[in-house]
């Protein structure tokens, strides 16, 4: 300041000496002149301060208003230009013990100030040289003389009665408090640019206690210790350490921040320094220390800050002021101006300063621990007791700036403020939705407010995790807000339309950003403008209305905040599809978060630079991360169910509880506490609970009781609080138990209150009885003073209680009811008022007293009034368990928000609430902003849904739009169904990647609205029927039309059809805008893009897409399948997205031809004709624009794509629909036959049903295709692996036995395929496979369709084989069967040679043995209805097959030696048959087998060969003869088989035969022989008539044995035959041996060790039926039992085995081979004892009764005798003492002729040896085994084989 810069100093101190008053007062004239003088005197240098100041102090006392307000002006100049700021002397003021000149200064300024009388002019004066003095930005006042002006400034708007002032005092007081914070925020930066420096210069490291990057925004640096605080838990498991739950009083009293000894503070100024330059390298030379400097200015931030914290905390007292209710109306009142002022200046400065709040750089000392505390904390309990105070505020005005303030707190500072935000919302705001008497106004602003925090993503995803999902936290915030929205919306309100429209129009001008604009500066708070705005006209809109708009907004807002927060998601699953199409959200990494977004939008210079929101660094950040929230969220979840299911019924509750882990234990004491602690549990469930009378819950309220602490607590204290725990019960004995425990409990922590326990007792009980008598409203005479008095007489052990004391227990309860806090508190929030009671005249009086009140405006006094006393009362406990805990306190846990994973639970748990906030609206409003609006809000839904694959939701809202098009209604359909159409199509275009199942109901509407467009242009809407409802139609049959609603339908159609009938009153059933709207160019496009679309849909969704437009064509199908043109709308969008999507990856094309191929094999197989030519000529074109793409080697695309036309071909039944196919395929083949590679399967395939089928011009057609096929593309065929497709294909032709010219040329053409297969150069078997055209040799190329797993023959020659075999097996007509049976052996036989034995392995396995399958079957061999036709094939087909077999074997019988076993079993297989003719020709084969062979068999076939022998002969033995009779006969037989005949086989090579006949070596048959005693059969020796028993008496005649029939069941008679069956079988084999090893080849092959073991078979069968024919008894019983009709016996096996084993043997005794001569010995022991034991039985039978015997042994007997003549020499001489005297024997009886020569040759031979005689010729025998022929048994029957005797 210069001279020059003060004449108006001059001026002003000239004027004041010029007037009067200087005169007047001696003083300040001299110190006028004084000043004058020393300016003139000191020029140029500036006169001392003092001097100058004196006579303006003087001038402002003058009482002169000109005067007062010209020194105030100077004064403020002065101060302006700093100049009193600087003392004369460093010590000056010290020296004279007085103020700072500035500090006096401003004293003097607001000294002027004398209320409400200080004039205008003053008054405006005194403004503006306060504000003079705290703007100047060059000497900065502090301390008192800020606080003074600021204070004095706030008077004058108060005091002043002229409206201008009051605005000025108002704008100016706006201007110092923005000044002090600003100057703030500019210290703020500084020391950001000072830490950034002074890192650059030391090169600091991260790790500093105190950092911030240079490019970091303060907000972002963070403290090392307080980091360090944050906790390891996990959110789930987080330990409660937030303490109990917070009230509104509770924020009264949390001061963290001592501020006890911080007073105002002297008067300072500081001076800003110059910004020191900086170097050229940028860095500021260093003239002092580093820490020193950041010390000095760290210490001049904290004055800056102080006072920002003075100013702040001033205003927030101001606004805490409690007003009584009669100046709560009256807005020109200076209390309610001073409120709103305090409020709105507190709101502007959070508003525009919230980087002073939040910055954890702005810090305060604390007075008491000396230590730094953030700004946000130090002022946290005044912003917050302002909030409580005024919260709830009936004044429209404070509700709203209280409510902005609050938004500002909920939005920047939710973090700091997590807590006492839920203390608001829970007791305050949220509330006052919910109230009845809450005011329309304060609902609605704060509707606004919570449509700022739903358009907010970040501070509502942020919501939900720390409130939902925190379970310290009772309440889920996010699900209430959106709860209590939804019910907002849905009330019912009545208004006019006039006042929707006004509404949208006003909401049209208001601005997103309004608040953010008007929170810059308050609104002006003059008198003049306080008038409520809510009176005047303007607001003729119905407030019910506005809430209920609002409400939508909030619910729609909320939804898109939520798909906003899910961008990030959106983004990834959509690049994810681009790359991958089966990707999903899930597949993101665990930490790959969502950058952060902007919530605010508006920050501004004053704001953070990224705009995020701050985050107090006192407050631990944990993880986000969503799996653990989650975890915590379903915690807490299940706590509030299991809290419902007490609530509801205790003990389930508690064993819910218990089962979560929420109560620790069982024990009662763990259960006390929780029942003591959880608030939520309902008091009168708990009541009910502890008070039942069983022990566990006795013990539990015991320990309930003894939880609470009675010590020094008044006796009705104590019993409020003990009621206030819980609710009593009704019944007397519960009350009586709680009683008894409490007075137990209080007399024991209270001993000297009463005599004993019982005065407690009586007492209490007595209190109860008071508190009902004087409170119930169903009392009329209430209890008196007196009556009470009477009722405790005596109760203190006899003697009486004071009765002083009784009647302040009395007067106690009169004026304050014993009730539970919550009842209490559910009243207030209802508005119910308790009424006194005070008889009629008080009613009368009462009802008086309300005329002309605002009865509502008093019920939420009311309301408020029960907010503050029931906080005060909760902070009181609050306060208790404060002092007992630690002092250890921890930041409440915030969890910020990063991941978009949490949107999907958010949903979860809401989608509710959205849909039917939405959903009721969009149905029930015409208004078509709301419906616009809801549609919007269910289409962000239903991409929430989508987008985290929530299901019911999904379906839910997508249902409800469907629904809400209305078409299945469309004579009814307005504009809002349109505009549902609308949005259902967006969203079938935005989402159709993750629709899913809900593809389903979008093309349903698609499909309905074709039909209104079809009735649009006037085709009748009875002849299309609705699809939606044709899962209702009832089932019909295919073969008539259906019938709908009673009568037939009609015929609808696809658009092109003609015949569908016009209607001609269409504009009387739907109005022009309809069909306007349904055929308009943006409906029409926007389904058009839909299926245009799905080419870019992921390879899941095409699925979904497809299978769901299947659905609704197949529903088109069926209910319009009866018409004459049904609707194919869906069946043509199935084809035309077919052509879209035909260029996907093949993998993706197979899963949707799944579904197309099956719709298309329903659809070709209905009755309707056109349908099924529509579809297959779609499937014609389709197929020809696949075949077009390349198929690679070993792929069946092409095969899989055709498959619809076999199985249309297979299952339909026109003629025409056949036909159809079959042209179909010819044209394919004729046009594309050259791309065609897998597909000739599948069309092979086709022409194989073709073949069977029994029309002629079908076969015809499908038969010249075939062969043509066959005669151009054989080669082709061959290269794409269909060869074996043709063949089959072929052999169906071959089979039809309908067609016989066409099977015998389908036999010929497959007879023609072998050769032609063989020159064909695709074939690996041709001799051109690996030769060029040119004779060179073919490089090495893969086989493109050569099988892997298969041989070359089996790929070529087995279907070739295989095709004559199952003509040969299945074919019906003889000719073309015997033609299949020729071809295939031909085939074999010719090429034969060159087949591997693996391939000859497969051809036994597969096709020549299975052809005598037949044989193991035998439910087909004994089929009654299949036996002429199995005849038929038997007796043809197969005998020739069987000869042909042995042919082959016979001929390849170096490559199939190894076969002879299967070929043995084969045969086996056939002899063994019931069936006589298959049984003789299985022999036939088996000895042609033999004799075709026999020259090329070695030792290991005879052995093959014996041992099939071995098993024919156990198969064909009737062992079931001994076990078939129901009695058991003759114990000497074991089961099945006689168990000494066991012993006697078990070594076959034992031949030897005892002298009686018998093997050697078993003595149990012999022993069973001789105890027999049957005269019949032939025995070795008779038993000695003087040892044998008596016989009994035998008189009965012999037709006795013709016995009465015997009933047999059809089972036994089938069993009986079966043993008849191998009898016949076992003569068979005796037969087959005897004929076979009589020819010289055979006997002359077989080695001797192989024909002894053959003999051991026929031994067997001797002794086998020897022993039965022995066995009188069982044969008979089997002739009494039924078996036959005469006692059966075995008489031709015995004679025919024993005769073909003598002849045998015999020829081998005579044979001189050497091998023969090598087993001579063995060969005499088997022979000679059975000759003689069958020479000495046939002596022994009886000519009269054994005549038939006889003649059966006597060719047997006479073999035998040649045989022992023609012995050798030495065998004769050796045996003739054997056979002599049997011979003799025989002269005895009437032996014959042939006995008699044979007897003569013997005797000759005895003679000639023993006697010397001389050699007589001897007559041959005819029958003598010696001959070429051998023996011949008689002929074989099976009536003469098992035959009685006679």
């Amino acid at each position: 300041m210069t001279m020059s810069s003060i004449v108006f100093v001059v001026s002003a101190l000239e004027a004041i000496a010029a007037s009067k008053e200087a005169n007047k007062k001696q003083g300040l004239g001299d110190s006028v002149q004084k000043a004058l003088k020393d300016i003139n005197e000191q020029s140029p240098q500036l006169p001392d301060p003092e001097i100058i100041f004196a006579p303006l102090q003087l001038a402002t006392q003058s009482g002169s208003i000109p005067l007062t307000t010209g020194a105030l002006d100077c004064i403020g100049k002065l101060i302006s230009y700093s100049y009193f700021s600087v003392p004369s002397s460093p010590n000056a003021d010290k020296e004279a013990d007085r103020a700072p000149l500035i500090e006096r200064a401003i004293d003097t300024i607001c000294e002027c100030f004398q209320g409400v009388d200080t004039p205008v002019e003053v008054q405006l004066q005194i403004v503006k040289s306060l504000l003079a003095a705290v703007l100047n930005d060059k000497i900065v006042v502090h301390g008192a003389g800020l606080l003074k002006a600021v204070r004095q400034v706030y008077n004058v708007f108060l005091l002043s009665k002229n409206s201008a002032n009051q605005q000025v005092a108002q704008g100016t007081l706006t201007q110092m408090v923005g000044t002090v914070f600003e100057r703030v925020k500019t210290r703020i930066h500084m020391k950001d640019a000072r830490l950034s420096l002074m890192k650059l210069r030391m090169g600091v490291a991260n790790g500093s206690s105190l950092t911030i990057g240079a490019g970091d925004s303060p907000n972002e640096v963070s403290v090392t210790n307080e980091v360090e605080s944050i906790t390891e838990s996990t959110p789930s498991e987080a330990p409660t350490n937030d303490g109990p739950k917070l009230t509104l009083k509770d924020l009264e009293h949390r001061k963290s921040f001592d501020d006890s000894q911080m007073g105002e503070g002297p008067t300072m100024v500081t001076q800003v320094k110059a910004q020191t330059p900086l170097s050229p390298s940028g860095i500021t030379p260093m003239e002092h220390s580093t820490e020193d400097g950041m010390d000095s200015d760290d210490n001049e931030d904290e004055v800056y800050i102080r006072d920002a914290y003075l100013v702040f905390r001033s205003f927030c007292n101001l606004s805490t002021k409690i007003l009584p209710p009669d100046q709560l109306y009256d807005l020109k009142s200076q209390a309610i101006r001073s409120k709103l002022i305090s409020l709105h200046l507190i709101h502007t400065l959070l508003n525009n300063n919230m980087l002073v709040f939040t910055s954890p750089l702005c810090t305060i000392t604390n007075n008491k621990s000396k230590e730094d505390t953030g700004f946000l904390q130090a002022i946290k309990f005044y912003l917050c007791l302002g909030i409580t105070r005024n919260g709830a505020s009936p004044v429209e005005k404070v509700f709203e700036v209280c409510c902005e303030i609050f938004w500002l707190m909920l939005k920047f500072m939710r973090a700091s403020f997590k807590r006492e935000i839920e203390v608001f919302l829970n007791e305050i705001y949220l509330p006052s939705l919910e109230k009845k008497n809450s005011p329309p106004s304060h609902k609605l602003y704060f509707l606004n407010i919570l449509q700022r925090l739903c358009s907010d993503p970040r501070a509502l995803v942020e919501t939900y995790l720390n409130y939902d999902c925190d379970r310290n936290i009772d309440n889920n915030m996010f699900q209430t807000l959106i709860e209590d929205l939804q019910k907002s919306a849905s009330q019912a309100v009545s208004v006019f339309p006039v006042h929707q429209q006004q509404y949208e129009e006003r909401a049209a001008k208001e601005s997103s950003v309004d608040w953010q604009v008007r929170g810059i500066l308050p609104p002006p708070l003059t008198t003049a403008n306080m008038i409520d705005n809510h009176l005047h006209g303007a607001d003729e809109i119905p407030k019910d209305y506005i809430i209920k708009r609002k409400s939508i907004d909030c619910l729609v807002d909320t939804l898109r905040s939520l798909v906003n927060w899910s961008q990030q998601g959106i983004a990834d699953v959509t690049r994810g599809l681009e790359s991958d199409p089966r990707a999903s959200i899930d597949t993101r990494a665990q930490d790959d978060y969502r950058e952060s977004m902007d919530p605010s939008g508006y920050d501004g210079a004053s704001r953070f630079t990224n705009g995020d929101t701050p985050t107090a660094p006192s407050t631990p950040i944990i993880e986000d991360d969503p799996e653990q929230l989650e975890k915590a969220k379903q915690r807490k979840t299940a706590l509030t169910n299991a809290i419902k299911a007490f609530n509801f019924k205790p003990k389930r509750g508690i064993r819910d509880l218990l089962k979560g882990g929420f109560i620790k234990s069982d024990v009662p004491a763990d259960i006390a506490h929780f029942l003591l602690t959880e608030e939520r549990l309902d008091k009168a469930q708990i009541g009910e609970y502890l008070g039942e009378g069983d022990a566990k819950n006795i013990e539990t309220m015991h320990a309930f009781v003894d939880a609470m602490d009675f010590t020094k607590r008044r006796f009705v204290d104590a019993l409020r609080e003990f009621l206030q725990s819980f609710r009593l019960p009704g019944e007397s004995q519960k009350i009586d138990r709680f009683m008894l425990k409490f007075a137990n409990r209080y007399v024991l922590g209270n001993p000297n209150a009463f005599a004993n326990a019982d005065t407690a007792y009586v007492l209490s009980y007595s209190v109860i009885m008071l508190n009902t008598d004087l409170h119930s409203g169903k009392v009329i005479n209430r209890m008196t003073k007196e009556g009470f008095i009477k009722n405790n007489r005596g109760i203190n052990d006899n003697s009486n209680l004071p009765e002083e004391y009784l009647i302040k227990i009395y007067e106690e309860i009169e004026n304050d009811e014993i009730v539970l806090k919550s009842e209490r508190e559910a009243a207030a929030a209802m508005g119910i008022v308790p009424a006194k009671s005070g008889g009629l005249a008080a009613g009368l009086g009462q009802a008086l007293a309300t005329v002309g009140r605002d009865l509502q405006r008093e019920a939420y006094l009311q309301q408020s009034e029960e907010i503050s006393h029931r906080s005060e009362q909760l902070y009181k406990n609050l306060f208790r368990s404060q002092k007992k805990s630690t002092a250890k306190t921890s930041g409440t846990k915030f969890i910020p928000a990063m991941s978009f994973k949490h949107v999907g639970p958010m949903f979860d748990v809401t989608w509710m609430s959205f849909f039917s906030g939405l959903s009721g609206q969009m149905q029930n409003s015409q208004n078509i902003e709301i419906i616009k609006l809801c549609m919007e809000g269910m289409k962000l839904a239903i991409r929430i849904a989508c987008l985290f694959d929530l299901e019911t939701p999904r379906v839910a809202f997508i249902s409800a739009l469907k629904n809400a098009t209305n078409l299945n209604n469309p004579a009814n359909m307005m504009a809002k169904n349109f505009e549902a159409l609308k949005v259902l199509l967006e969203v079938a275009q935005t989402e159709g990647n993750v629709l899913k199942e809900s593809w389903l109901d979008v093309l349903m509407c698609i499909s309905q609205l074709d039909r209104l467009q079809l009735m649009v242009e006037g085709v009748d809407e009875g002849s299309i029927p609705d699809v939606s409802k044709s899962r209702i139609v009832l089932p019909r049959q295919d073969t008539g039309p259906t019938i709908i609603g009673g009568r037939k339908a009609s015929q609808p159609s696809q658009r092109p059809a003609k015949s569908l009938p016009r209607s001609t009153t269409f504009m009387s059933s739907y109005s022009v805008e309809a069909a306007t709207r349904c055929r308009s160019d943006d409906v029409i496009k926007a389904v058009d893009r839909i299926f245009s679309g799905s080419q870019n849909l992921t390879g899941d969704a095409i699925v979904y897409f497809v299978q769901a437009l299947t659905d609704v064509s197949w529903e088109e199908i069926k209910i319009s399948g009866s018409n004459d043109s049904p609707r194919t709308y869906s069946l043509q969008k199935l084809v035309e997205i077919s052509y879209y999507n035909m260029d996907r990856v093949r993998f993706e094309w197979t899963n949707i031809w799944v579904i197309l191929g099956e719709h298309f094999n329903r659809v070709g197989c209905h009755n309707n004709s056109q349908v099924v030519f529509f579809a297959l000529d779609s499937l014609r074109q389709l197929s020809m624009r696949f075949m077009e793409k390349p198929e690679l080697p070993g792929f069946k695309f092409q095969k899989d794509f055709l498959k619809p036309f076999e199985h249309v071909m297979a299952n339909s039944t026109a003629v025409t629909v056949k036909d159809m196919i079959l042209r179909c395929l010819i044209q394919m083949i004729q046009k594309s036959g050259e791309n065609i590679r897998s597909g000739w399967r599948t069309m092979f395939g086709v022409f194989t049903v073709a073949a069977r089928e029994p029309y002629e011009s079908i076969v015809n057609l499908a038969f010249e295709n075939v062969n043509q096929v066959y005669k151009t593309r054989f080669g082709m065929v061959i290269s794409q692996g269909a060869f074996a497709d043709l063949i089959v294909c072929l052999t169906e032709f071959s089979k039809n036995m309908k067609f016989q010219k066409k099977g015998l040329q389908s036999m010929e053409t497959l007879r023609s395929v072998i050769p032609k297969m063989l020159k064909t150069p695709e074939c690996p078997l041709s001799e051109k496979a690996n030769v060029n055209s040119d004779g060179t040799v073919k490089t090495a190329e893969p086989q493109e369709l050569q099988p892997s797993r298969t041989s070359k023959e089996e790929t070529f020659w087995f279907p070739v084989l295989f095709a004559f075999h199952d003509v040969l097996m299945t074919g019906e007509d003889l000719e073309v069967r015997g033609k299949a049976l020729n071809y295939l052996f031909e085939s074999l036989r010719t090429y034969g040679k060159n087949f591997p034995p693996t391939f000859w392995d497969i051809l036994w396995r597969q096709l020549l043995y299975p052809i005598f399958m037949v044989l193991k079957s035998k439910s087909e061999m004994s089929s009654a209805a299949n036996h002429e036709e199995l005849s038929v094939w038997l007796s043809t087909t197969m005998i020739q097959a069987l000869r042909n077999m042995i042919s082959l074997f016979s001929h390849y019988f170096e490559s199939l030696e190894y076969m002879l076993d299967r070929f043995l079993e084969l045969l086996a297989l056939c002899i063994c048959q019931e069936n006589d003719t298959i049984a003789r020709i299985g022999s036939n084969c088996l000895q042609q087998l033999i004799l075709e062979n026999v020259n090329k068999f070695k030792q290991e076939h005879w052995t093959k060969i014996v041992g099939s022998f071995v098993d024919l002969f156990e198969k064909t033995t009737a062992y079931q003869l001994f076990s078939s009779a129901t009695t058991s006969v003759g114990g000497s037989f074991d089961g099945n088989l006689p168990t000494g005949f066991k012993e006697a086989i078990a070594d076959e090579k034992s031949l030897t035969i005892s002298s009686n006949g018998v093997a050697a070596t078993n003595s149990d048959i012999d022993s069973t022989a001789a105890t027999v005693g049957d005269a019949t059969s032939i025995k070795a020796t008779r038993i000695p008539a003087a040892t044998a028993t008596p016989e009994l008496e035998d008189y009965r005649p012999q037709s006795g044995l013709q016995q009465q029939p015997v009933v047999v069941t059809a089972a036994r008679r089938r069993f009986f035959n079966q043993i008849i069956s191998r009898c016949v079988l076992q003569l068979l084999m005796i037969e087959t041996v005897n004929e076979l090893f009589s020819n010289d080849a055979v006997y002359a092959r077989i080695p001797s060790p192989e024909l002894l073991r053959l003999m051991g078979l026929l031994k067997k069968s001797y002794l086998f039926a020897k022993k039965f024919n022995e066995n009188k008894e069982l044969r008979m019983q089997l002739w009494r039992e039924g078996f036959m009709k005469q006692p059966p016996n075995l008489l031709k096996q015995e004679s025919g085995s024993a005769a073909t084993y003598v002849s045998i043997l015999v020829r081998m005794y005579h044979d001189e081979s050497e091998e023969r001569k090598s087993s001579r010995a063995n060969t005499e022991a088997a022979l000679v004892p059975l000759c003689a034991d069958i020479i000495r039985a046939f002596a022994q039978l009886e000519e009269e009764s054994q005549q038939r015997n006889i003649l059966a042994w006597r060719p047997v007997v006479v073999d035998v005798l040649d045989g022992y003549t023609n012995f050798p020499i030495e065998g004769f001489e050796k045996y003739v003492e054997v056979f002599y005297p049997l011979s003799i024997e025989l002269l005895n009886r009437d032996t014959g002729v042939e006995v008699r020569l044979a007897l003569q040759n013997l005797l000759r031979r005895v003679g000639e040896v023993k006697l010397g005689v001389s050699a007589i010729p001897r007559k041959q025998n005819m029958g003598s085994p010696i001959d070429e022929s051998g023996g011949c048994l008689p002929g074989r029957s099976r009536n003469s084989t098992i035959s009685s005797r006679n």
